[in-house]
Protein backbone atom coordinates (compact mmCIF):
# COMPACT_ATOMS: atom_id res chain seq x y z
CA UNK A 1 0.00 0.00 0.00
CA UNK A 2 1.43 3.50 -1.13
CA UNK A 3 1.06 5.82 1.90
CA UNK A 4 1.35 9.75 0.49
CA UNK A 5 3.73 10.88 3.41
CA UNK A 6 6.52 9.15 5.53
CA UNK A 7 7.54 9.83 9.13
CA UNK A 8 11.17 10.81 9.51
CA UNK A 9 11.45 7.64 11.62
CA UNK A 10 10.32 5.27 8.56
CA UNK A 11 13.45 6.91 6.48
CA UNK A 12 15.89 4.98 9.37
CA UNK A 13 17.50 1.95 8.21
CA UNK A 14 18.06 1.29 11.98
CA UNK A 15 14.58 1.16 12.26
CA UNK A 16 13.42 -1.36 9.76
CA UNK A 17 16.50 -3.34 10.80
CA UNK A 18 14.68 -3.22 14.48
CA UNK A 19 10.84 -4.07 12.77
CA UNK A 20 12.60 -7.31 10.85
CA UNK A 21 14.33 -8.20 14.30
CA UNK A 22 10.82 -7.97 15.80
CA UNK A 23 9.36 -10.25 13.62
CA UNK A 24 12.36 -12.63 13.66
CA UNK A 25 11.77 -12.94 17.13
CA UNK A 26 7.96 -13.12 17.30
CA UNK A 27 8.62 -16.13 14.66
CA UNK A 28 10.61 -18.15 16.60
CA UNK A 29 8.96 -17.85 19.87
CA UNK A 30 6.34 -19.62 17.91
CA UNK A 31 8.72 -22.87 18.67
CA UNK A 32 8.25 -22.10 22.76
CA UNK A 33 5.65 -24.17 24.42
CA UNK A 34 2.58 -22.90 25.45
CA UNK A 35 3.03 -22.69 28.55
CA UNK A 36 5.43 -20.45 28.46
CA UNK A 37 3.01 -18.04 26.32
CA UNK A 38 2.73 -15.23 29.05
CA UNK A 39 5.67 -16.10 30.41
CA UNK A 40 9.00 -15.92 27.96
CA UNK A 41 6.85 -15.41 24.69
CA UNK A 42 5.07 -12.46 26.42
CA UNK A 43 8.91 -10.96 27.85
CA UNK A 44 10.49 -11.49 24.67
CA UNK A 45 8.04 -9.75 21.88
CA UNK A 46 7.29 -7.04 23.95
CA UNK A 47 11.04 -6.15 24.49
CA UNK A 48 11.67 -6.77 20.71
CA UNK A 49 8.59 -4.29 19.73
CA UNK A 50 9.78 -2.09 22.21
CA UNK A 51 13.21 -1.44 20.13
CA UNK A 52 12.01 0.31 17.10
CA UNK A 53 9.07 2.27 18.94
CA UNK A 54 11.96 3.86 21.07
CA UNK A 55 13.78 4.75 18.42
CA UNK A 56 10.87 6.40 16.54
CA UNK A 57 9.59 8.32 19.96
CA UNK A 58 13.34 9.63 19.55
CA UNK A 59 12.86 11.40 16.35
CA UNK A 60 9.99 13.39 18.27
CA UNK A 61 12.83 14.80 20.53
CA UNK A 62 14.45 18.19 20.49
CA UNK A 63 18.17 17.81 21.68
CA UNK A 64 20.42 15.69 21.23
CA UNK A 65 20.86 14.42 24.24
CA UNK A 66 17.09 13.64 25.02
CA UNK A 67 17.00 11.25 21.06
CA UNK A 68 20.13 9.38 22.03
CA UNK A 69 18.41 8.33 25.81
CA UNK A 70 15.25 6.77 23.71
CA UNK A 71 18.44 5.01 21.51
CA UNK A 72 19.94 3.64 24.93
CA UNK A 73 16.24 2.75 25.83
CA UNK A 74 16.34 0.86 22.50
CA UNK A 75 19.55 -1.24 23.19
CA UNK A 76 18.62 -2.24 26.73
CA UNK A 77 15.47 -3.75 24.96
CA UNK A 78 18.00 -5.83 22.48
CA UNK A 79 20.09 -6.79 25.38
CA UNK A 80 16.77 -8.41 27.31
CA UNK A 81 15.61 -9.85 24.34
CA UNK A 82 19.21 -11.70 23.89
CA UNK A 83 19.27 -12.41 27.52
CA UNK A 84 15.84 -14.62 27.25
CA UNK A 85 16.94 -15.99 23.59
CA UNK A 86 20.03 -17.09 25.51
CA UNK A 87 18.05 -18.61 28.62
CA UNK A 88 15.03 -19.94 26.14
CA UNK A 89 18.40 -22.00 24.36
CA UNK A 90 19.59 -23.51 27.84
CA UNK A 91 15.44 -24.39 28.75
CA UNK A 92 15.75 -26.52 25.28
CA UNK A 93 13.03 -23.84 24.33
CA UNK A 94 15.02 -22.64 21.60
CA UNK A 95 17.07 -24.34 18.97
CA UNK A 96 20.95 -23.27 18.76
CA UNK A 97 20.09 -22.41 14.76
CA UNK A 98 17.63 -19.95 15.98
CA UNK A 99 19.63 -18.64 18.69
CA UNK A 100 22.63 -17.91 16.35
CA UNK A 101 20.35 -16.59 14.01
CA UNK A 102 19.04 -14.17 17.10
CA UNK A 103 22.96 -13.36 17.91
CA UNK A 104 23.77 -12.20 14.38
CA UNK A 105 20.64 -9.82 14.70
CA UNK A 106 21.73 -8.58 17.90
CA UNK A 107 25.24 -7.85 16.82
CA UNK A 108 24.08 -5.85 13.33
CA UNK A 109 21.63 -3.94 15.27
CA UNK A 110 23.65 -3.27 18.21
CA UNK A 111 26.39 -1.91 16.05
CA UNK A 112 23.66 0.41 13.77
CA UNK A 113 22.05 1.50 17.09
CA UNK A 114 25.56 2.32 19.09
CA UNK A 115 26.18 4.49 15.99
CA UNK A 116 22.63 6.59 16.18
CA UNK A 117 23.37 7.39 19.35
CA UNK A 118 27.31 8.71 18.56
CA UNK A 119 25.20 10.56 15.71
CA UNK A 120 22.84 12.23 18.02
CA UNK A 121 25.13 13.15 20.80
CA UNK A 122 27.71 14.62 18.40
CA UNK A 123 25.41 16.20 16.19
CA UNK A 124 23.32 17.83 18.80
CA UNK A 125 25.24 17.50 21.87
CA UNK A 126 25.47 21.28 22.37
CA UNK A 127 22.44 22.23 20.85
CA UNK A 128 19.64 22.11 23.22
CA UNK A 129 17.22 23.59 20.52
CA UNK A 130 17.83 20.85 17.07
CA UNK A 131 15.18 19.90 15.38
CA UNK A 132 14.24 16.59 15.65
CA UNK A 133 13.94 15.80 12.23
CA UNK A 134 17.25 13.98 11.48
CA UNK A 135 16.63 12.27 8.66
CA UNK A 136 15.93 15.87 6.62
CA UNK A 137 19.26 16.91 7.52
CA UNK A 138 21.21 13.82 5.74
CA UNK A 139 20.83 11.43 9.02
CA UNK A 140 19.80 8.45 6.62
CA UNK A 141 23.08 8.71 4.87
CA UNK A 142 25.64 8.53 7.70
CA UNK A 143 24.21 4.98 8.59
CA UNK A 144 25.11 3.50 4.81
CA UNK A 145 28.41 2.72 5.92
CA UNK A 146 30.09 -0.70 7.55
CA UNK A 147 30.67 -0.61 11.27
CA UNK A 148 34.30 -0.44 12.13
CA UNK A 149 33.77 -1.58 16.05
CA UNK A 150 35.25 -4.95 17.09
CA UNK A 151 33.39 -5.26 20.82
CA UNK A 152 29.76 -4.47 20.63
CA UNK A 153 29.63 -4.20 24.07
CA UNK A 154 32.85 -2.06 24.70
CA UNK A 155 31.36 0.52 21.93
CA UNK A 156 28.34 0.73 23.52
CA UNK A 157 29.44 3.36 26.49
CA UNK A 158 27.75 6.08 27.74
CA UNK A 159 28.59 9.32 26.91
CA UNK A 160 31.23 11.40 28.29
CA UNK A 161 30.87 13.99 31.15
CA UNK A 162 30.80 17.24 28.65
CA UNK A 163 27.47 15.60 28.17
CA UNK A 164 26.35 15.61 31.83
CA UNK A 165 24.57 12.43 32.04
CA UNK A 166 27.07 10.24 34.36
CA UNK A 167 29.87 10.08 35.70
CA UNK A 168 32.37 7.53 34.47
CA UNK A 169 33.20 6.24 38.03
CA UNK A 170 31.23 7.13 41.23
CA UNK A 171 30.73 6.10 44.58
CA UNK A 172 26.62 5.38 44.16
CA UNK A 173 24.46 3.62 41.88
CA UNK A 174 22.32 5.01 38.63
CA UNK A 175 20.05 3.00 36.69
CA UNK A 176 21.21 3.18 32.66
CA UNK A 177 17.42 4.83 32.48
CA UNK A 178 18.25 7.58 34.97
CA UNK A 179 19.47 11.19 34.27
CA UNK A 180 21.79 12.64 36.96
CA UNK A 181 22.57 16.75 35.76
CA UNK A 182 25.54 18.16 36.53
CA UNK A 183 26.40 20.52 39.77
CA UNK A 184 24.26 17.32 41.87
CA UNK A 185 25.32 15.67 44.88
CA UNK A 186 24.85 11.96 45.49
CA UNK A 187 26.19 9.99 48.66
CA UNK A 188 27.93 6.84 48.76
CA UNK A 189 25.56 3.63 48.51
CA UNK A 190 22.88 6.08 46.97
CA UNK A 191 20.83 3.73 44.75
CA UNK A 192 18.59 5.25 41.69
CA UNK A 193 16.33 3.49 39.92
CA UNK A 194 14.66 3.37 36.29
CA UNK A 195 13.32 6.67 34.80
CA UNK A 196 14.43 8.98 37.72
CA UNK A 197 15.25 12.23 36.59
CA UNK A 198 17.75 14.09 39.60
CA UNK A 199 18.35 18.03 38.57
CA UNK A 200 21.38 20.51 38.80
CA UNK A 201 21.62 22.04 42.90
CA UNK A 202 19.72 18.57 44.18
CA UNK A 203 21.79 17.37 47.74
CA UNK A 204 21.06 13.58 47.94
CA UNK A 205 23.32 11.97 50.86
CA UNK A 206 24.17 8.75 52.10
CA UNK A 207 22.25 5.16 51.57
CA UNK A 208 19.61 6.67 49.97
CA UNK A 209 17.08 4.35 47.76
CA UNK A 210 15.22 6.71 45.21
CA UNK A 211 12.82 4.71 43.45
CA UNK A 212 11.69 4.23 39.73
CA UNK A 213 10.10 7.43 37.83
CA UNK A 214 11.24 9.68 40.43
CA UNK A 215 12.21 13.79 39.93
CA UNK A 216 14.42 15.29 42.82
CA UNK A 217 14.27 19.28 41.28
CA UNK A 218 17.10 21.72 42.16
CA UNK A 219 17.75 22.80 45.70
CA UNK A 220 16.09 20.08 46.88
CA UNK A 221 18.00 18.42 49.62
CA UNK A 222 17.75 14.88 51.09
CA UNK A 223 19.39 13.89 54.80
CA UNK A 224 21.08 10.36 54.78
CA UNK A 225 18.67 6.98 54.38
CA UNK A 226 15.89 8.52 52.77
CA UNK A 227 13.73 6.05 51.20
CA UNK A 228 11.82 7.69 48.14
CA UNK A 229 9.35 5.24 46.92
CA UNK A 230 7.88 5.48 43.08
CA UNK A 231 6.56 8.22 41.34
CA UNK A 232 7.38 10.66 43.65
CA UNK A 233 8.23 14.20 42.86
CA UNK A 234 10.01 16.85 45.16
CA UNK A 235 9.74 20.38 44.40
CA UNK A 236 12.25 23.28 45.41
CA UNK A 237 11.65 24.00 48.66
CA UNK A 238 11.70 20.79 50.20
CA UNK A 239 14.14 19.67 52.80
CA UNK A 240 13.68 16.00 53.62
CA UNK A 241 16.05 15.07 57.27
CA UNK A 242 17.81 12.02 58.02
CA UNK A 243 15.77 8.59 57.77
CA UNK A 244 12.39 9.99 56.15
CA UNK A 245 10.57 8.22 53.75
CA UNK A 246 8.15 8.96 51.30
CA UNK A 247 5.69 6.35 49.95
CA UNK A 248 4.39 5.87 46.91
CA UNK A 249 3.34 8.74 44.83
CA UNK A 250 3.12 11.20 47.50
CA UNK A 251 3.19 14.57 46.30
CA UNK A 252 5.02 17.81 47.69
CA UNK A 253 3.58 21.20 46.31
CA UNK A 254 5.45 24.63 46.32
CA UNK A 255 2.98 27.10 45.49
CA UNK A 256 -0.12 27.79 47.63
CA UNK A 257 -1.80 29.32 44.44
CA UNK A 258 -0.44 28.05 41.01
CA UNK A 259 -1.56 29.80 37.69
CA UNK A 260 -0.23 28.74 34.34
CA UNK A 261 0.07 32.26 33.33
CA UNK A 262 1.48 33.37 36.42
CA UNK A 263 5.20 32.86 37.37
CA UNK A 264 5.55 32.07 40.56
CA UNK A 265 9.13 31.04 41.25
CA UNK A 266 9.89 34.12 43.52
CA UNK A 267 7.35 32.78 45.85
CA UNK A 268 8.14 28.59 46.40
CA UNK A 269 7.80 27.99 50.04
CA UNK A 270 9.70 25.85 52.53
CA UNK A 271 8.74 22.36 53.66
CA UNK A 272 10.85 20.94 56.08
CA UNK A 273 10.31 16.74 56.58
CA UNK A 274 11.93 16.13 59.79
CA UNK A 275 14.26 13.08 60.92
CA UNK A 276 12.65 10.01 60.65
CA UNK A 277 8.98 11.08 59.27
CA UNK A 278 7.21 8.64 57.38
CA UNK A 279 4.38 10.04 54.64
CA UNK A 280 1.96 7.41 53.11
CA UNK A 281 1.08 6.27 50.14
CA UNK A 282 -0.37 9.00 48.16
CA UNK A 283 -0.58 11.42 50.52
CA UNK A 284 -0.56 15.22 49.66
CA UNK A 285 2.03 17.81 51.77
CA UNK A 286 0.27 21.60 50.97
CA UNK A 287 3.28 23.76 50.99
CA UNK A 288 4.86 25.55 54.31
CA UNK A 289 4.05 22.94 56.77
CA UNK A 290 6.54 21.05 58.42
CA UNK A 291 6.28 17.33 59.25
CA UNK A 292 7.84 16.62 62.79
CA UNK A 293 10.22 14.48 63.84
CA UNK A 294 9.26 10.65 63.50
CA UNK A 295 5.32 11.90 62.49
CA UNK A 296 3.35 9.54 60.86
CA UNK A 297 1.26 10.62 57.72
CA UNK A 298 -1.89 8.05 56.95
CA UNK A 299 -2.23 6.71 53.68
CA UNK A 300 -3.84 9.43 51.08
CA UNK A 301 -4.34 12.35 54.36
CA UNK A 302 -3.74 15.74 52.95
CA UNK A 303 -1.62 17.62 55.16
CA UNK A 304 -3.04 21.59 55.56
CA UNK A 305 -0.86 22.46 59.17
CA UNK A 306 2.01 21.44 60.65
CA UNK A 307 2.01 17.98 61.87
CA UNK A 308 4.06 17.84 65.76
CA UNK A 309 7.10 15.31 66.59
CA UNK A 310 5.50 11.66 66.52
CA UNK A 311 2.05 12.51 65.72
CA UNK A 312 -0.15 9.80 63.75
CA UNK A 313 -2.25 12.25 61.03
CA UNK A 314 -5.03 11.05 58.68
CA UNK A 315 -7.80 11.96 56.00
CA UNK A 316 -8.22 15.29 54.47
CA UNK A 317 -7.90 17.63 55.72
CA UNK A 318 -5.71 15.60 57.83
CA UNK A 319 -6.08 15.48 61.39
CA UNK A 320 -4.56 13.99 64.39
CA UNK A 321 -5.86 10.67 65.95
CA UNK A 322 -2.88 9.57 68.23
CA UNK A 323 1.29 8.91 68.48
CA UNK A 324 3.85 6.85 66.97
CA UNK A 325 6.94 5.71 68.21
CA UNK A 326 10.15 5.70 66.55
CA UNK A 327 9.64 2.22 65.63
CA UNK A 328 6.68 3.07 63.55
CA UNK A 329 4.45 1.12 66.64
CA UNK A 330 0.88 2.73 67.48
CA UNK A 331 1.69 4.24 71.31
CA UNK A 332 -1.07 4.39 73.84
CA UNK A 333 0.10 6.63 76.76
CA UNK A 334 -1.44 5.42 80.73
CA UNK A 335 -3.25 8.15 82.56
CA UNK A 336 0.43 9.23 83.72
CA UNK A 337 1.33 10.00 79.93
CA UNK A 338 3.79 6.85 79.82
CA UNK A 339 3.50 4.62 76.93
CA UNK A 340 6.19 1.66 76.05
CA UNK A 341 6.92 0.94 72.29
CA UNK A 342 5.75 -2.32 71.55
CA UNK A 343 7.82 -2.97 68.87
CA UNK A 344 11.39 -1.59 70.95
CA UNK A 345 10.38 -1.79 74.10
CA UNK A 346 11.45 2.18 74.12
CA UNK A 347 9.34 4.41 76.71
CA UNK A 348 7.93 7.61 75.84
CA UNK A 349 6.28 10.53 77.69
CA UNK A 350 3.55 12.82 77.32
CA UNK A 351 3.41 16.05 78.47
CA UNK A 352 1.76 19.44 77.65
CA UNK A 353 0.80 17.38 74.23
CA UNK A 354 4.29 17.08 73.14
CA UNK A 355 5.81 13.82 73.23
CA UNK A 356 9.68 12.48 74.04
CA UNK A 357 11.57 9.29 74.01
CA UNK A 358 13.14 8.80 77.64
CA UNK A 359 16.23 8.69 78.03
CA UNK A 360 17.89 4.92 78.12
Amino acid sequence: MEHKYTFSFEKLRVWELANSFAILIYNVTKTLPKSEQFGLVSQMTRAAASISANIAEGTTRTGGKDQARFTTYAYSSLMEVLSYCILSNRMGYLSDHHLTEVRQSVRELSLRLNNLRKYQLSKYGKDSNASGNMVEEGFAEYFTGEDNFNDVSASFQRPKDKFNVRRTIQPYFVHPTAIIDDGCEIGPDTKIWHFSHIMTGAVIGERCNIGQNVVVSPDVVLGNNVKVQNNVSIYTGVICEDDVFLGPSMVFTNVINPRSAVNRKSEYKKTVVKKGATIGANATIVCGHDIGRYAFVGAGAVVTKAVPDYALVVGNPARQIGWMSEHGMRLDFDNKGRAVCEGSGEKYVLIDGKVEKEAD
